[in-house]
């Protein structure tokens, strides 16, 4: 049987041997008025930034490999009229390049949706659009668009879902219809279908969509376990809520759902993904107590499907936070109270939010979630009211996982970060042969920490070293600073960071309102 290994390790910066190169290009123009869409690869020695401005044009701010700049290449929409079409996104499927756009017809009650091919040698938008979608009004996603895309992971497959406007403006009076549109690299339909929910509005919320590498569409649900269609009317479970999974039978159009249960532990967050294998995986993490806001682990849902290629069974599996994990880099007043709780089997993880799984190709899986809350001042002038926020960004914890889905080692990555404003708070993710990097901005104060102490605060806004925190295939964790940032006399977001690749990581730092310029990372 496998033991878990605790990664408790005192993080030293003097056993790291990777080496990490910083470097700025050259300056160049600020793009103003216009969405960043981020970073694109054009070609292995072409990549691109691309930005859009309503009603005029899309500019791509062009870079060789190394990412010094090369030149702005304007590229005008097609068609010419654009302020009469609703942005959708720039999007990647395979190796094709899509602007995605909707209009709305008053007069006929339609919305349409459209693909733009892009032409990636050239930088312009030579070819017609493709016609997707045609349907009734719709309701948008919390106001920022109608429609939610989702690749499929080896990007050969993208779904499209719209949510179709309700009949009835209260929710328990209405149940949702969703459309389900799928389609290959060449934006040939894959298969289309509006289907009403089994659940009433007010009952339900749909949480996540994902297309698996075989062409399956999955949902991810979550309903009130008091719902019309159930009948279950006890004060118990009155605001009490269960997950389900809900997978497109695209031969009938008709839903099957799965509801997921925990063995009496309590969900506190929910990821749909797909593996490398091509198989998907439901995981987030879980408390022993109802209603309580910490976690006590994580869990892992994978699922079994049969020979019809359905759902067949769920194999659940749970990785609980050990507790000298969770002590860890606590001062000893903190860890006394925390074995006192310890004792009544009470130890979690306190705000604590399900960020990302990172899959590995022997089926291994990493979960990271950050400690993350928010804490509101109220403030009163003799005449009105007002509200200020500081944001808190904590310990970032580490839990990998073997392809059975059982816990081979824990790491907890002292970190302590707030400030009234998010930009150079939380972290960036990066894997680089094998390893897992974590670069953030710290007090440096926090090079060489003891277990018994806890990390010295970063204040947003003061300066700061970028840090690097580097975690093996085994859990051992190193720590390396790699600059001053009040040295260079810049402002670093690590939270905006792209990974262009594995050797190279990029953002764009604007050095004033005229001139911007490209910060690189480089490992080797």
């Amino acid at each position: 049987m496998k033991k878990t290994v605790l990664a408790l390790s005192i993080l030293s910066s003097t056993l790291y041997a990777q080496n990490i190169k910083y470097s700025f290009s050259q300056e160049f123009k600020t793009v103003k008025k216009h969405v960043d869409f981020g970073f694109y690869k054009l070609d292995k020695n072409k990549y691109a930034e691309a930005y859009y401005k309503k009603g005029k044009d899309m500019l791509f701010q062009v870079y060789d490999d190394k990412f010094n700049s090369i030149k702005n290449e304007e590229t005008v929409l097609l068609p010419k009229e654009s302020k009469r079409y609703g942005n959708e996104g720039f999007f990647n499927v395979k190796s094709d390049y899509f602007w995605f756009y909707s209009t709305w017809n008053r007069k006929e009650q339609t919305e349409r949706l459209f693909a733009l091919p892009f032409d990636k040698n050239s930088v312009k938008f030579d070819a017609s659009e493709i016609q997707l979608i045609e349907t009734n009004k719709l309701a948008s996603y919390f106001g920022y668009g109608k429609y939610s895309f989702n690749t499929s992971n080896d990007s050969s497959m993208i779904l499209v879902t719209y949510r179709v406007k309700p009949k009835e403006k209260r929710d328990k009076l209405n149940k949702d219809v969703i459309g389900f549109n799928l389609y290959d690299a060449k934006m040939k339909k894959l298969y289309a279908s509006e289907i009403e929910m089994p659940y009433s509005e007010a009952d339900m919320d749909n949480l996540d969509y994902e297309v698996d590498s075989r062409g399956n569409i999955y949902m991810l649900t979550q309903v009130k376990l008091n719902n019309s269609l159930d009948g279950d009317k006890s004060k118990e479970n009155k605001n009490a809520y269960r997950y389900e999974l809900i997978r497109v039978n695209q031969k009938d159009n008709t839903l099957q759902a799965i509801k997921i249960a925990l063995d009496g532990k309590y969900t506190n967050s929910v990821l749909l993904t797909e593996d490398l294998n091509h198989n998907l995986v439901i995981s987030g993490y879980y408390s022993n107590k109802k209603n309580g806001g910490s976690s006590d682990g994580a869990y892992i849902i994978k699922l079994e499907l049969d020979d019809k290629n359905s759902v067949k069974k769920l194999n659940t599996t749970y990785c609980e936070f050990p507790a000298d994990v969770l002590k860890a880099y606590e001062n000893n007043r903190q860890k006394k109270k925390m074995d006192k709780k310890n004792k009544d089997d009470n130890l979690e993880a306190a705000n604590l939010d399900f960020e990302r799984v990172v899959f590995n190709k022997d089926g291994s899986m990493l979960i990271i979630g950050q400690e993350y809350y928010v804490v509101t001042h109220v403030h009163y002038n003799g005449k009105t009211t007002y509200y200020t926020y500081t944001y808190y960004y904590n310990d970032i914890y580490v839990l990998k996982a073997d392809k059975d889905g059982k816990t081979l080692w824990c790491s907890k990555i002292p970190k302590s970060q707030n400030g009234s404003s998010l930009a150079d708070l939380s972290y960036h993710f990066h894997q680089y042969k094998g390893d897992y990097l974590f670069f953030y901005l710290d007090n440096a104060k926090n090079m060489n920490l003891a277990l018994t102490e806890t990390p010295a605060v970063h204040s947003s806004g003061k300066g700061g070293y970028l840090t690097c925190v580097k975690i093996d295939n085994n859990g051992k964790m190193t720590k390396k600073s790699v600059f001053d940032i009040k040295d260079e006399h810049v402002k670093i977001y690590p939270k905006s960071f792209e990974s262009i690749n594995e050797n190279l990581i990029v953002d764009r730092l604007r050095e004033d309102r005229k001139h911007s310029k490209v910060f690189r990372l480089e490992l080797k």
